[in-house]
């Protein structure tokens, strides 16, 4: 009795896992070597979503990339190993479509062959650019998003766009709602 209940239960969860399966989010982005702070996360998801009209819970922001790099080793002692994996896994398979990380970490992506879109191919408005690593990239200083940035790395924030990641028209969108006032 107790095996049909187990075999019942466990066709229910395929059922609605395979015929209901998770939306997939219309736009994500990874603060690496922030402070991991879900609500921060949750605080950004919401007013991106609020400003491009969008289900909250297609809009992803995430904090748990706390990763410890080559060129970093002697300023940062703990690494978060799964924290690696799950950035560069995600990153290959274009589930970011942007990024918030040093220019150091950026260096240190595009040496290990990263590829992000130029910000030169975005109408940045009045967003400052950097280069770091070959990669324009939009400076986070003096944007809404820095009072929010108080992480394990503060300096030097930039936002990159991946290469890899599908939505680029959700990253116009987020760089219009970086340019609002």
């Amino acid at each position: 009795m107790l095996g049909i209940l187990a075999v019942l239960a466990l066709l229910i969860f395929l059922v609605v896992h395979f015929a209901f399966p998770e939306e997939k989010p219309f736009f994500k982005c990874a603060l690496v070597n922030q402070k991991i702070d879900s609500d921060r996360d949750v605080v950004l998801s919401e007013e991106f979503a609020t400003f491009s009209g969008l289900d909250v819970k297609r809009i992803v922001f995430d904090s748990d990339y706390v990763i410890s790099y080559k060129e970093a080793e002697e300023k940062q002692d703990a690494g978060n190993e799964s924290g690696f994996d799950k950035f560069f896994f995600q990153w290959s398979k274009g589930e970011l479509d942007a990024v918030i990380l040093t220019k150091d970490f950026l260096k240190y992506c595009t040496s290990v062959g990263g590829e992000y879109y130029s910000a030169d191919e975005f109408e940045t408005k009045d967003l400052n650019l950097c280069e770091a690593g070959g990669t324009k990239a939009i400076d986070l200083t003096g944007t809404k998003l820095e009072s929010e940035l108080d992480g394990t790395e503060k300096e030097d924030l930039v936002l990159v766009f991946t290469a890899t990641g599908i939505h680029k028209e959700m990253c116009h969108k987020y760089i219009d709602f970086l340019s609002e006032k």
